[in-house]
């Protein structure tokens, strides 16, 4: 399935071509999940990566809908 994916913070410095706004467009198989898609991305742990979907914070086994978009930011943290 064909889904927009839009990066924020420096996740977006991986991809050479990426423009914010027309974000990229990814295929993941049906049933994917949040996981699948970071995998997919190639962010790992250390980059601390939220996915967003309607507003909504995923979790990593949450499964991806059809045709939307997931916003992925960098977390920071500090105080």
């Amino acid at each position: 399935m064909k889904l927009k994916v839009k990066l924020y913070g420096t996740l977006s410095c991986r991809f050479s071509d990426y423009q914010h706004l027309q974000g990229m467009e990814v295929e993941i198989p049906d049933g994917a999940t949040v996981q699948d898609l970071l995998t997919l991305l190639e962010l790992s742990e250390s980059q601390n990566a939220v996915a967003i979907m309607e507003g909504r914070v995923l979790k990593k086994p949450d499964k991806i809908k059809h045709g939307i978009t997931v916003n992925i930011f960098q977390a920071i943290s500090g105080g």
